[in-house]
């Protein structure tokens, strides 16, 4: 009886052995990018950070993580049969951050790639880190999977750490939005942003500013306060600030840039976005709005200005009359009848008085 339950307990082992030959991870390389507002930081922190790591589980990724970060994954994934063993088809990585979107997992795959024995492929998977993590260990398990021709299964799994971690201070503009981007006539425009603390400590001494010498903006706003991003709710550790404005309609076309500004402590600038505004002249019409209208209210106002101008004419008396040839013949002969009748009157009356 023991040796059957021994038995099949290697039978059990023996299974993801098999599954597991053929591939391999042998190398990771970490890539991450930083949002925009690490250029202005006190620290003067570089935008990018990356390192090499070996496959062993449990090895921290060695880099430095941030709320907001964008992380790149590039794994080496190697067929490790040789000779004639089976090529290993449609393999793919899953990549998988437990936990870390507010208790939620975040999981991306790879693009499917074919193995030769003996061949590797270098597949990136893609990661960006919500800016409302909490600061801590996350867990990333990486696995890859594929099959053979006659559709037996390969697979690997290796598990490695994810640290993220918060800056004391670490203001972001998180969203600007200029509506609408280009004006004409109508020249009045509307400008949002909105702004959110990323680091670890409460900050009472935030200013928000809209700047555009050339279109005579300058909006400062000051003593905003953000609750730590540790320990508040989302209203608490964000503020959006709004500003309508209007284009004097002297103004000749072009663009202007219009700068968002965010400081720390109402001076030390942390985070700068810039929008454009397109302005174009009045009179500059779109393809649109000089195609014709086709309405049949249109058309019936144009018919009826068409019959106005063709009923002016009528009503003009003219100077001359031309009158044709034939009319001055008949004219003679009616007055040479006329004559002759008057002459033979004229006779007969003489002729009764005798």
């Amino acid at each position: 009886m023991k040796q059957i339950v021994m038995l099949a307990a290697l039978m059990i082992l023996a299974v993801p052995l098999s599954l597991a030959a053929g591939l391999e991870i042998t190398e990771i390389d970490v890539h991450v990018e930083y949002d925009e507002a690490y250029t202005y930081r006190v620290e003067n922190r570089d935008r990018i950070d990356s390192n090499t790591i070996s496959p062993t589980n449990g090895t921290k990724l060695g880099v430095d993580i941030f709320p907001g970060s964008n992380v790149t994954l590039t794994l080496r994934i190697e067929n490790t049969f040789q000779g004639e063993d089976p090529d290993i088809r449609g393999v793919f990585a899953t990549v998988t951050i437990k936990d870390i979107d507010d208790g939620a997992d975040l999981e991306e795959d790879s693009l499917d790639f074919d193995l030769e024995p003996g061949d590797d492929y270098r597949a990136d998977i893609k990661f960006a880190i919500p800016l409302d993590v909490d600061s801590g260990t996350y867990d990333v398990v990486m696995d890859i999977e594929g099959e053979d021709r006659n559709e037996s299964s390969f697979r690997t799994r290796l598990v490695q750490k994810l640290e993220v971690r918060k800056e004391s201070h670490d203001i972001r503009i998180t969203n600007v939005l200029l509506s609408p981007s280009s004006v004409q006539c109508d020249r009045k425009a509307k400008l949002t942003a909105e702004i959110a603390n990323a680091g670890s400590n409460p900050e009472s001494q935030i200013a928000l500013e809209f700047k555009s010498a050339n279109l005579g903006i300058n909006s400062f706003d000051s003593e905003i306060f953000l609750e730590s991003s540790d320990e508040a709710s989302e209203d608490e550790k964000t503020y959006t600030k709004t500003l309508n404005f209007e284009v004097p309609s002297f103004f000749q076309a072009g663009k202007f840039p219009i700068f968002v500004n965010l400081y720390w402590k109402n001076f030390v600038l942390f985070d700068q976005k810039t929008v454009e505004l397109t302005v174009n002249d009045c009179g500059t019409k779109t393809a649109a709005e000089e195609e014709p209208k086709q309405s049949d209210e249109g058309a019936e106002v144009i018919l009826e200005e068409t019959r106005q101008e063709s009923r002016e004419p009528a009503d003009i008396v003219t100077a001359t009359t031309e009158v044709p040839a034939s009319s001055y013949i008949a004219l003679m002969l009616g007055g040479f009848v006329i004559l002759i009748l008057a002459a033979l009157v004229a006779v007969g009356y003489l002729g009764r008085r005798r």
